[in-house]
């Protein structure tokens, strides 16, 4: 998923940019990448040998996909268990195809099982009961817990309980969901398989990479209005004092 997702700290910290723009390292790893894919320099790696030791892997999001190739690396034998129906957690069902296209998780994902890693969905570890902690513990040398990153922050305050309130996974999730179940890159006529933002007047709380994700995803739906809450005070277009190089800049940006 190289240059795909990653801020980019590296730009922020570039030497570059102390009297002009830093150097495009984030787009120069994603075209280098996508060549290589492209030119078939990328080809499986799987490991010489095995260790014997296997491990489960609960959750196949960012961590759980990074833990797996990590340990199939050094030669243990590795089973990824997912609740969902595709692979990717977080970078499959959570970030909007506009930002991170899922052709390119499902590519990376092909490679790693090229290279001897086993993915198994529709398998809802400790709900399941074909999928229990005490089974996988068993079946296993050890067991990697990478789960949670969908789990959202509620917020307890008057109004909480009024409808059209919803956490921004479960828009972002059934959003991407329906898109690829249906396979033409369209929203399909709103049937209730997902929450829809058409001709509605939107308040996204939330300024980050998820508040982003839900503005963007919002507006292509054809929302009326938008309103972004944000807790933080509106940062400057540039650096401001105390916010030298190297650190990272921290300023207005809304687009990804």
């Amino acid at each position: 998923f190289t240059g795909r997702v990653c801020p980019a700290p590296c730009e922020g910290a570039c030497v570059a940019g102390l009297i002009d723009q830093p150097v495009t390292i984030k787009n120069m790893e994603y075209a280098i990448i996508d060549r290589a894919f492209r030119e078939g320099w990328i080809v499986p790696r799987p490991p010489t040998f095995r260790s014997g030791k296997s491990i489960a892997v609960v959750g196949s999001g960012p961590a759980g996909l990074a833990c797996a190739d990590q340990l199939n690396k050094f030669g243990h034998t590795v089973t990824v268990y997912e609740r969902d129906d595709r692979i990717g957690g977080l970078l499959m069902y959570g970030i909007p195809n506009m930002k991170l296209d899922k052709r390119t998780v499902q590519r990376r994902v092909d490679l790693m099982a090229a290279e001897g890693i086993k993915f198994l969905t529709n398998a809802n570890v400790g709900i399941d009961p074909n999928f229990s902690v005490q089974s996988l513990k068993a079946r296993n040398d050890a067991v990697v817990l990478s789960v949670g990153a969908t789990k959202p922050r509620d917020l307890p305050v008057p109004g909480r309980q009024f409808k059209g309130i919803h956490f921004a996974m479960e828009f972002l999730s059934k959003n991407t969901k329906t898109l690829l179940d249906d396979g033409n890159g369209k929203l399909r006529r709103w049937d209730g398989s997902y929450v829809t933002a058409q001709g509605k007047n939107v308040v996204v709380i939330g300024g980050g990479d998820t508040g982003c994700d839900a503005i963007g995803t919002s507006m292509r739906h054809g929302c009326k209005s938008l309103v972004n809450l944000e807790l933080l005070p509106l940062p400057p277009n540039e650096r401001g004092v105390g916010n030298e190089w190297p650190q990272w800049p921290r300023i207005l940006l809304v687009d990804y």
